[in-house]
């Protein structure tokens, strides 16, 4: 390995760094080992130098691959082979030097379409071989007492992997890694708190990476792994990184908010005077976004195929893994103490509130969508719906709020602490309350809905009562069904609209039908009847619509007729009730009642008061993410593969660290 020197500009001679000489001799396709039996041990004593290895890999043409793809077929057996050497610095530079090889290559593969990675990089004649050692050594680094800087590489190594290719079930050599798996190791690092701090991220993401490969179409050892996981310290682990993640974003929403800047992130936007910097601003917000995304995911397949996780949502996280914002201000110390997060799920509705409040992007709406999904998931799980319903399991939740015409952007502060399941209700209003625009976002509304819907028919099942405002949620669902009906010709030109009034109506009748099972007392009927009857001519109208799209025919017939038959009831209370008031009324001489007077009213004619029976108004379609939102996940994580890949950043190792890495856990 000898130094080359070389003429440089103005006549001087400049020396390369003999690595440097190293990589150009190897990817000229020379005979490198011929003659030097010493080759290789001499070559991983040299420090690796990252970006001229990929940059060498990077400026081969087409017709220069086939004459040196022996040696890099060479590089990669004798880099899996020093894995396994005694010499310490051979090993990190021989796993460093593999990491960055392999990402090269992916890159090289994209660029010449129909190349074929498993032989140009490893041979195929060796690859289930090689691939079998290579993770043989990583599961042993990942779950033994390696140095961190050993154990980071390895996840790199797994990253690097995973986002090779932007459609992960087209990664070859992800194939590999269904044969060797690596789902111990990588929980393993979960359940010690010092391995999850400092890799627990990089774990969850690289597991969350593999259960997408062929998750429809193949068995995938990782989601089976996932789903019958139930240590304990693992699960916690998993549920910790995840709230870090998300706190992370909270947290830095608030700071900003405590400094002064408006309303935070979203303030800055709606404050500032003309437009200039608003689309700089939506793109700093969507980046923050979509660095969350991994962990939303992560969240996302563990609730929806692990129910050991559930058990997670409501656990008091005692250890200190989310990063803390320190402000100048001390002021709102003591409160912003009294309202930590101390939870996954209390965090996650904190985090979904300040999501939500701009959705017009499509990394706003995705993102909002995954929460939501995750939801749906939640409330339709018993176990966990009945924790959300536990009277002894209490929380303050800090609900942040857009700003509005009437009311300023703020937090909704709670004086005491609430069961879960009423801070989930209150966010499913916000967002139905805030979200009435004429680009309705229809599957947010539809999916908010559900969790409403899924929330009472537990409720009705159980028969359980919880302190809660109701009136708020029948007002906001008579309000959206008012903006839709006024609405309709611009709306119905995009969307059937017909499906949000039928999922509104039908959260109504459970009311109507089941109330007395589930409200907290027999006045909340009254209160029930007395909005219906207040707001008759929304309901008026909305029949009137659908009969009309339900007998001229058309796309929306049969959703239209479903409407106007589940009305029945809401028709009957309305057609009922409005005559006898109005009756009084004369007969008092009155134009102004009061509330109290009217409802007086509503008691004392319940008798002849006729309702239909409706069934299956507390049964809904149990959540599958395929085929519904196959479309959807495939581009989330075509967008979490893409962010992931770019993100990992391969330094060049300093030397000094590594033995300090080593000497520490001697």
């Amino acid at each position: 390995m000898s130094v080359r020197k070389r003429s440089g500009s103005g006549g001087k001679r400049a020396l390369k760094e003999k690595i440097v000489e190293v990589y150009e001799s190897l990817f000229r396709g020379d005979q490198i080992a011929l003659g030097n039996s010493n080759y290789w041990e001499e070559f991983f004593l040299l420090k690796p130098k990252m970006a001229v290895l990929e940059g060498e890999i990077g400026r081969l043409q087409a017709d220069q691959l086939a004459g040196m793809r022996d040696n890099l077929n060479a590089l990669f057996h004798e880099c899996v082979a020093h894995l396994s050497h005694q010499h310490q610095i051979r090993v990190v530079y021989a796993l460093q030097t593999l990491v960055g090889v392999i990402r090269a290559v992916y890159r090289k593969c994209v660029q010449l379409s129909g190349f074929d990675l498993v032989n140009f990089l490893i041979g195929f004649d060796r690859a289930e071989q090689e691939m079998s050692i290579l993770l043989t050594c990583v599961n042993r680094f990942l779950s033994g007492e390696s140095p961190a800087c050993l154990k980071e590489l390895c996840l790199q190594l797994l990253l690097v992997l995973a986002s090779g290719t932007d459609n992960v079930s087209t990664n070859t050599l992800l194939e590999y890694l269904m044969i060797n798996s690596v789902f111990e190791s990588l929980v393993g690092l979960l359940a010690q708190a010092g391995e999850r701090a400092r890799h627990g991220r990089s774990a969850v993401t690289v597991l969350t990476l593999l259960v997408q490969y062929r998750k429809y179409d193949s068995s995938n050892p990782y989601i089976l792994k996932l789903s019958i996981l139930d240590q304990e310290l693992v699960l916690h682990g998993y549920s910790q990184v995840v709230t870090a993640s998300l706190a992370e974003y909270t947290q830095a929403y608030e700071a900003s908010v405590a400094e002064g800047t408006g309303t935070g992130w979203l303030g800055a936007i709606t404050n500032m005077v003309g437009n200039m910097f608003v689309s700089e601003d939506s793109q700093i917000r969507n980046e923050k976004m979509r660095s969350h995304n991994p962990a939303l995911l992560a969240l996302y397949e563990i609730i929806h195929l692990n129910r050991n996780f559930i058990t997670t949502l409501a656990h008091y996280q005692t250890e200190t893994t989310t990063p803390s914002i320190i402000t100048d201000t001390d002021t709102t110390t003591s409160q912003s103490e009294d309202l930590r997060s101390v939870n996954l799920l209390v965090t996650f509705l904190e985090y979904i509130s300040i999501a939500m409040q701009d959705t017009k992007s499509d990394v706003a709406n995705n993102n909002v969508t995954l929460c939501f999904i995750i939801l749906a998931c939640i409330t339709e799980d018993q176990y966990a719906t009945a924790l959300m319903h536990d009277p002894n399991l209490v929380f303050k939740v800090k609900l942040h709020r857009s700003p509005m015409r009437h009311r300023k952007a703020g937090v909704e502060v709670v004086n005491h602490g609430r069961s879960l399941v009423c801070a989930l209700l209150d966010l499913m209003l916000e967002f139905t309350r805030s979200h009435l625009m004429k680009k309705l976002p229809i599957e947010l509304h539809l999916l908010a809905l559900s969790c409403i819907h899924r929330v009472l028919s537990y409720q009705k099942r159980c028969r359980v009562r919880i302190a809660y405002n109701w009136r708020d949620l029948w007002s906001t669902l008579i309000a959206l069904l008012k903006f839709v009906v006024a609405n309709e010709s611009n709306l119905n030109k995009k969307i059937n609209v017909f499906n949000i009034c039928s999922q509104v109506v039908t959260i109504f009748n459970v009311f109507i039908t089941y109330g007395d099972t589930f409200l907290p007392s027999a006045s909340s009927y009254d209160e029930l009847y007395y909005e219906l009857v207040r707001c008759h001519q929304t309901f008026d109208n909305l029949y009137s619509m659908a009969l009309r799209y339900s007998t001229c025919g058309g796309e929306h017939k049969d959703t239209a007729m479903r409407i106007t038959n589940s009305l029945v009831n809401i028709r009957a209370i309305t057609s009922h009730f409005q005559p006898r008031i109005e009756t009084w009324l004369a007969k008092e001489q009155l134009s102004t009642p009061t509330e109290d007077q009217i409802l007086d009213v509503v008691r004392a004619n319940y008798d002849s008061l006729t309702l239909k029976l409706q069934d299956s108004l507390d049964q809904y379609d149990n959540y599958a993410e395929n085929p519904t939102y196959t479309g959807f996940f495939t581009s989330l994580v075509r967008s979490i593969v893409s962010d992931t890949r770019q993100k990992i950043v391969l330094d060049d190792l300093d030397l000094q660290d590594v033995l300090q890495n080593f000497s520490s856990i001697q």
